[in-house]
Formats: structure tokens, C-alpha cells, sequence
């Protein structure tokens, strides 16, 4: 398996981008939950985004960003595909050894009660790698977390960067994954190491 960078520009002019958002976003969740979306996220200007996808080559994921209703429908103006080796960060696994779900932190579909429990049931990590994790915290992540120690519930933090709560859910996922940690209250402490 290999792992690829998606880029993915709209055409921000067409009033069909919101239609058809509800199946685009369905269509990635059911690919993150088959392991093939590992995340990504939109600009803030929502005119495009990135999306960091595991396939067995390049033509294999070509064609699954070719199923996507946005660009199935002519919604997109370009799509970059690029592969990516990672250099820096969390986001490799023991030689020969797939990640677990709980290891990922989420499963798409599942309920709030069910993620909590997957989170708390996750493996413990050590106080150097929550160190490690605070510095493999994208941009975005570290925006959100600083908004979640100010407070902020995810319903305000989705309002802010105009994305569902789901959305926000799974970043906050993401950033506990990453700090070994499993609540909100341990936040400020993760972030402080």
C-alpha cells in the first residue's frame, strides 16, 4: 500500500456544489471507513482541499476519486494525485503490522458513546510520545484544539470553520489519537508537554 496526497480544486461558481456536498462527504466517510481515507480537510476558503488517501497504486485511487459525485457531476476543476512518503509525524506502523480501529481513533458511522469507548480502549501512550504528538498536530488540528481549551463546544467550533459537527468530531479524534489522551480536560495539560 502506498500513500497519496489528493488535491481537489471546486468550481466555486456552480450552485450545485451544495446539492450534491451531502453524497460527496458519505462517499469519503464510507472510504475512511474502508481505510482509505486517512484524512484531510477543506481551505477556508472552501474552494478546494486536501485529502491524505492509502491505495495499492496510484491508478487503484484514481479510480475511486473518479466515483466521487463531485467529480462524477463535473464539480471539480482539477484533481492532483500525488504519491506521498511521510518523513515526519504518526502516521506509520510497525513493519509488516496494519493499523488497528482503535489505533486510528474513529470509525465512520459509529455513535458518540461508541467513539468515546474506542478512544478510552485505545492503547496507552507514553508522556514522549504525547510530546511527539503535539508536534505532528497539522495547522488545523492546534487551531481547533486551542479553540476547545478556550472552551468552545464542537457545535461553535463547527460554526466557525463552517463544517459539520462530524467533522469537527473527527479532527478532535485525530488530536486525542495523537496526544494520548481520551478527554478534554487532559487537553491543555497534552498540549503544555
Amino acid at each position: 500500500m502506498a500513500r497519496f496526497v489528493v488535491e481537489m480544486v471546486f468550481e466555486t461558481q456552480d450552485e450545485r456544489l451544495d446539492e450534491v456536498r451531502p453524497a460527496h462527504r458519505r462517499y469519503w466517510e464510507e472510504l475512511a471507513a474502508r481505510g482509505v481515507l486517512l484524512g484531510g480537510g477543506l481551505y477556508t476558503d472552501e474552494s478546494g482541499g486536501l485529502m491524505l488517501c492509502e491505495a495499492a497504486d496510484g491508478s487503484a485511487l484514481r479510480r475511486l476519486v473518479d466515483g466521487d459525485p463531485y467529480v462524477r457531476g463535473k464539480l471539480v476543476r482539477s484533481v492532483k494525485i500525488r504519491e506521498w512518503h511521510v518523513l515526519v509525524g504518526d502516521l506509520t506502523t510497525p513493519a509488516g503490522r496494519e493499523p488497528e480501529p482503535q489505533q486510528l481513533g474513529f470509525t465512520m458511522g459509529s455513535g458518540a458513546g461508541s467513539l468515546i469507548s474506542r478512544i478510552e480502549n485505545g492503547p496507552r501512550i507514553t508522556r514522549a510520545a504525547v510530546a511527539a504528538g503535539a508536534r505532528a498536530l497539522t495547522a488545523h488540528e492546534h487551531r481547533i484544539a486551542e479553540l476547545i481549551v478556550r472552551g468552545k463546544t464542537n457545535r461553535e467550533i463547527a460554526g466557525q470553520f463552517r463544517v459539520s459537527v462530524r467533522a469537527v468530531e473527527l479532527h478532535i479524534t485525530s488530536i486525542y489519537r495523537k496526544l494520548g489522551i481520551n478527554r478534554r480536560a487532559q487537553l491543555a495539560s497534552a498540549l503544555a508537554a
